[in-house]
């Protein structure tokens, strides 16, 4: 995961209305409150399909450029049907659930990614921020906790 972290949004501020190329029109999701923002460079992305590639790009295009989080979920998940170790696919979707609110399908998004790469902080990080959020603050500081000892670099959120 090249970044990852909280972004905020105040209740004043709108947010991004223009829809994807080719995208109907509603379901697009408030975006009210924090939401996880992720990005991946090109060389972290770990599926050989390009298939799966292309459409892991089009659900991050749907879920970081204009919050249609919903509508990024059925990229991701046409992605994981090709290649069910893309952990940056399991990640991204469990972002995207996040951002709706649905913290233990999240949850469960991640862990299906650190099943493939049990060592990745970053995971971990959105993992604590998950559970943080979802208010199960024990468990979000043993996630913290356990980025923190994979990556000195991480700040802990605690």
């Amino acid at each position: 995961i090249l970044a990852t972290g909280c972004i905020s949004q105040d209740a004043g501020s709108s947010p991004v209305t223009a829809p994807p190329p080719g995208a109907p029109a509603g379901s697009f999701v408030s975006s009210g409150g924090s939401a996880i923002a992720i990005a991946f460079t090109t060389d972290e992305i770990s599926t050989t399909s390009p298939e799966a590639k292309d459409l892991f790009v089009k659900g991050l295009t749907y879920s970081t450029q204009y919050a249609r989080y919903n509508e990024s979920l059925a990229f991701f998940d046409a992605a994981l049907v090709i290649d069910g170790n893309f952990s940056e696919a399991w990640i991204a979707k469990g972002v995207a659930l996040h951002n709706m609110k649905r913290y233990d399908e999240a949850i469960e998004n991640y862990d299906r990614a650190l099943k493939i790469d049990p060592d990745d902080a970053g995971t971990w990080s959105l993992k604590a921020m998950t559970l943080r959020d979802w208010g199960k603050t024990a468990e979000a500081a043993e996630s913290s906790q356990k980025a923190a000892e994979l990556d000195p670099g991480y700040r802990n959120l605690q």
